[in-house]
């Protein structure tokens, strides 16, 4: 499932391997703890940006930046939920098949959550800077602004998204392939700055409940894009599934007053039902 219509790869960010790129992210990030891949293998996983639908770029140095990140070993271990459930042609195609949407939930689940909380905390200050995509951010290129919101996400998208029920499965993959429940799925954009759609009706069991308690401890945070979104996804929630289903109300704090959320445009919501229906 995913909120952005499909297109056909024109330009693939990915693709293009270059041999500076993968070491120059560790510099950027000050930190040093990505690793440099040394070698290019096939993988059967979801990637991010695997296709571009919008491949126009103001200055030169955001692609490089998309390059190195999504070049970088360390980076692609973690794959990330919260860049996939956007981005990604090959995630859409996974969330077709349950066994193949298990195996990339256990790939991301299965991760140093620390170093890859880390790392993606680091891309959400460094594609800010002016030598990277700060340009494109203002003038609200919309795959520059899904990467941001998507390592800001990656904490709560990283919990909900390994979430299991009481026979060990994934929620997340309950809901995005639940036929008696097509929109449940939704909820799991919340992080990304996506208001939860009217109508939405999702399935009122443990998952959404304890889904929505991740959602709301991630909410007081209000230097992420749920924070804008949370309180009235809730109310929504409490009036499918009842009064104090979810948490009402939540205390912003500015934890991190340095990252801003870009927040993203609600045209895109329309989009959600009718790819909903190449997934059920």
């Amino acid at each position: 499932m995913r909120l952005q219509a499909r297109q056909e790869a024109t330009t693939s960010i990915a693709a293009t391997t270059t041999s500076g790129n993968a070491s120059a992210i560790a510099s950027s990030t000050g930190s040093g703890s990505l690793s440099t891949a040394t070698a290019t293998t096939a993988s059967t996983l979801p990637t991010p940006f695997d296709s571009f639908m919008n491949n126009n770029f103001t200055v030169s140095s955001c692609p490089v930046f998309f390059q190195s990140f999504l070049n970088n070993a360390t980076f692609q271990k973690c794959t990330p939920l919260s860049l996939l459930l956007q981005t990604s042609n090959s995630f859409f195609a996974a969330e077709k098949s349950l066994v193949l949407l298990t195996q990339t939930l256990e790939a991301s689940c299965n991760v140093d959550y620390r170093l890859c909380s880390s790392v993606m905390a680091s891309l959400a200050q460094d594609i800010q800077l002016g030598s990277n995509c700060a340009a494109d951010l203002s003038f609200q290129n919309p795959v520059v602004e899904m990467a941001l919101n998507g390592f800001l996400a990656y904490d709560p998208l990283y919990h909900a998204g390994c979430l299991t029920d009481s026979g060990g499965n994934y929620c997340f993959a309950n809901a995005v392939t639940n036929a008696s429940a097509p929109t449940g799925g939704y909820i799991y954009y919340l992080p990304l700055g996506v208001q939860l759609p009217a109508g939405t009706r999702p399935t009122c069991d443990t998952c959404l409940k304890n889904t929505m308690s991740v959602f709301a401890a991630a909410s007081s945070n209000n230097s992420v894009p749920l924070s804008g979104d949370y309180t009235s996804a809730a109310a929504q929630v409490d009036g499918f599934c009842g009064s104090s289903f979810a948490q009402a109300s939540v205390t912003t704090t500015n934890a991190a007053s340095s990252l801003a959320a870009r927040p993203l445009g609600l045209s895109i919501i329309p989009l959600i039902a009718a790819l909903l229906t190449f997934i059920v």
